[in-house]
């Protein structure tokens, strides 16, 4: 039997720069290929020692690291059995081709195939979350399937404004990152004749729609955050939640270090590193708000034993770096915003039942009145930072408010700077510690011993 080498992993692979085994499926390889743009485009390719070919699976990150396992796996199946995998490949697309009445391209191949051109030359360097995982979501959860599959020439403003109404007086930036998108997609697919020349009707500013759509806007404020004194509650009712549900676990590390929805979303088992004895959250500048032509080295974020606890009984998934990845899809991919959203409204909705009151900001209402369901960012920040600021209320040490910026990764020059950023890491162990004390106050007992604090 052939020796496989050691499994590739999503970070190995974004930085290889040579032809390189890929493990787990013998014969498989990535090679990277410089592009006409001057940029490394990374193609998976699977040999056969038998016939001595080679056959292209795709490039990545289109094909994700996942799919180019099972993909190769099952084109090893074939070539067992005689079979051309790629003949077989172009078998199947030509009968999916389009009959000629349905040949117009619609408004979802116009969108991806723009996404597809973009990525392809390179624009879009966030090769965590590919765009069209975006546009997965947006297709899944906002845009309906008959707007999706109608010719993109068909389109006008007034059907993308009933489309979208609803969520234009509801939802903050949702419906204006759809429409950018739109408006983009169907510029270039006019530039490129594979539509008409029309009025684009997703322009917004200058255009139709920006007469059709509701001047009613949601309001633009805080993020609704939990009352202090009631985090210990919620998190004791989160972690109930924990140990069947990745989106519950997401939810939890964040809250326990503060973190940023994508922080925390696209965390990977690789930034998470044993420094002096400690463990720490090792995240990559780009992955931050405050990118590194402002902050010159990574962020380090230590984790409590609540914290490294919720990492010990996580799940580890073969085909994927991620921590907290979605399981619940075709391939395996770091949860959307609306997951986390999801997760906090079905624990509102269960303790509204019991009190009538849920999980809610008292200081945020609805347009009836009622408290505004907290968010993930009011829970892992705003609360974090309350409780922080008052130590006589809370019962902690005095944290300065330079050490509470770190935590937050806010930019300050005392505890940010290269120079001293090792002693502000101390200070924020202790911060963490205490923060997570608070957060577990009370955990059951056997909530304890599974996190493994007791």
């Amino acid at each position: 039997m052939p020796k496989v080498a050691e499994r590739m992993t999503e970070k190995r692979l974004r930085t290889i720069t040579a032809e390189t085994a890929c493990g787990v499926v013998a014969g498989l390889y990535v090679r990277p290929k410089k592009l006409a743009d001057g940029t490394l485009g990374k193609y998976f390719i699977l040999r056969d020692r038998r016939t001595g070919r080679s056959f292209q699976l795709g490039r990545y990150p289109k094909i994700s690291l996942g799919d180019a396992f099972k993909k190769a796996a099952e084109w090893k199946e074939l070539i067992k059995l005689g079979i051309d995998p790629t003949a077989e490949e172009k078998k199947k697309q030509d009968s999916l081709k389009k009959t000629p009445e349905s040949d117009k391209i619609t408004v979802k191949e116009l969108v991806y195939q723009w996404i597809r051109f973009n990525e392809a030359r390179g624009k879009w360097q966030n090769e965590r979350k590919p765009r069209e995982w975006v546009w997965d979501g947006f297709c899944r959860n906002h845009l309906s399937s008959e707007l999706l599959n109608s010719p993109a020439e068909s389109i006008t403003a007034e059907r993308l404004a009933e489309e979208l109404s609803e969520k234009w007086q509801t939802m903050i930036d949702t419906p204006e990152r759809i429409l950018s998108d739109m408006k983009n997609a169907f510029d270039w697919g006019m530039r490129n004749d594979l539509i008409p020349v029309m009025l684009n009707p997703a322009q917004i500013k200058g255009g139709k729609l920006e007469d059709l759509l509701p001047l009613q806007r949601p309001e633009s404020s805080h993020e609704a955050a939990l009352p202090v004194k009631q985090m210990p509650d919620f998190f004791k009712a989160l972690i109930d939640v924990v140990p069947n549900s990745q989106t519950a676990r997401a939810l939890a590390f964040a809250i326990l270090t503060s973190a940023r929805n994508t922080t925390a979303r696209e965390a990977t088992w690789s930034e998470i590193v044993k420094e002096d004895g400690q463990w720490i959250h090792l995240i990559p500048r780009e992955r931050m708000k405050m990118k590194k032509q402002t902050i010159p080295f990574d962020r380090k974020t230590p984790l409590s034993a609540a914290a490294f606890g919720l990492l010990r009984t996580a799940p580890r998934f073969m085909d994927s770096d991620l921590i907290f990845p979605n399981i619940n899809r075709g391939k395996l991919a770091p949860h959307s915003l609306d997951a986390f959203r999801a997760c906090i409204k079905r624990m509102h909705e269960r303790k509204l039942k019991e009190d009538g009151v849920g999980w809610g900001d008292p200081d945020q209402k609805t347009r009836l009145g009622t408290p505004k369901i907290v968010t993930q960012h009011g829970l892992s920040r705003a609360t974090f930072n309350t409780w922080a600021k008052d130590a006589s209320r809370y019962g902690h040490p005095e944290f300065s408010r330079d050490l509470r910026e770190s935590c937050l990764d806010h930019r300050n020059e005392s505890y940010q700077c290269a120079y001293d950023r090792e002693q502000a890491l101390g200070d924020m162990r202790i911060v963490y510690d205490e923060w997570a004390k608070f957060c577990c106050s009370k955990l059951t007992q056997e909530q304890r011993e599974w996190l493994g604090i007791d």
